[in-house]
């Protein structure tokens, strides 16, 4: 689904990818001024979170859509290859492939990564808003069919069941989403001294394995009676509480030496 600008198709989702990162950089040259932290650094951190991130949340879509994905359309000419480079992402994916990122970030670059966690993260949570905005504008990632009066009706959308009530899981997601994101901006203006990073992915993991409960679409992969989100939210969640039980004392990403 999208909107046609001077010939050219512009889908409501890659549209809302765009703006979210758009948004999320231009947060994060505000907080960097805010925390005394070099724009410089911040600006190699979000190129490489951007590349990695992209590449892993197309290979887990990859991954959980093998069976539904005809690769002999999807590579016949450059229309479909633009449109399957378009859409098609996995968040969970791009997490991942950020994380990993972050670590070729630290052996290649030598920046001191770990000081900008705590940044990164209602930039992370903002960009992941927008993406959920335009997943409710595209009707991937819909919800199950609902009688209340509280729902999503597509009429044209090529992923979503049209002229059906579908719980509206997108919106209530990116209203989650961006409450994160607030409480994130306001506790680092206020400088409290909270593992950001670590609630954000307990907060979402948590929020993310009982929403999918709620979802109606099937293309995202299932181990047993669990989806693989909800796979990847147990563990997320268990590694992160780990970590913060074996390294109680460097668990803060921050400090007061890390403001001026």
């Amino acid at each position: 689904m999208g909107f046609n600008l001077f010939g050219t198709f512009i889908a409501y989702y890659g549209l809302c990818i765009l703006v979210g990162i758009g948004c999320a950089f231009l947060l994060g040259i505000f907080l960097c001024k805010k925390i005394n932290l070099s724009i410089d650094d911040f600006i190699i951190i979000a190129a490489y979170l951007v590349c990695f991130g992209f590449v892993g949340a197309k290979l887990l879509y990859v991954i959980v859509s093998f069976k539904q994905i005809d690769f002999s359309k999807v590579f016949s000419n450059i229309k479909s290859v633009n449109q399957f480079f378009s859409e098609g992402f996995v968040f969970y994916g791009g997490l991942i492939g950020g994380l990993l990122g972050i670590v070729f970030i630290t052996k290649v670059h030598h920046i001191k990564v770990k000081k900008y966690f705590y940044l990164l993260t209602p930039c992370v949570s903002l960009a992941h808003c927008f993406g959920r905005i335009g997943c409710s504008l595209a009707g991937c990632c819909y919800g199950k069919e609902t009688t209340s009066n509280f729902y999503f009706l597509y009429k044209t959308s090529l992923a979503a069941p049209n002229g059906i009530k579908l719980l509206p899981i997108q919106a209530i997601e990116a209203a989650f989403l961006l409450l994160l994101t607030i409480f994130f901006v306001f506790s680092i203006l206020k400088k409290l001294k909270i593992n950001l990073l670590a609630f954000y992915i307990l907060s979402y993991s948590v929020f993310r394995f009982l929403i999918e409960f709620f979802r109606g679409d099937n293309v995202r992969g299932f181990l047993g009676v669990l989806s693989t989100s909800q796979i990847i939210s147990i563990v997320l969640a268990l590694t992160t509480i780990f970590i913060l039980m074996s390294y109680p004392k460097n668990s803060l990403p921050i400090n007061k030496r890390h403001f001026n």
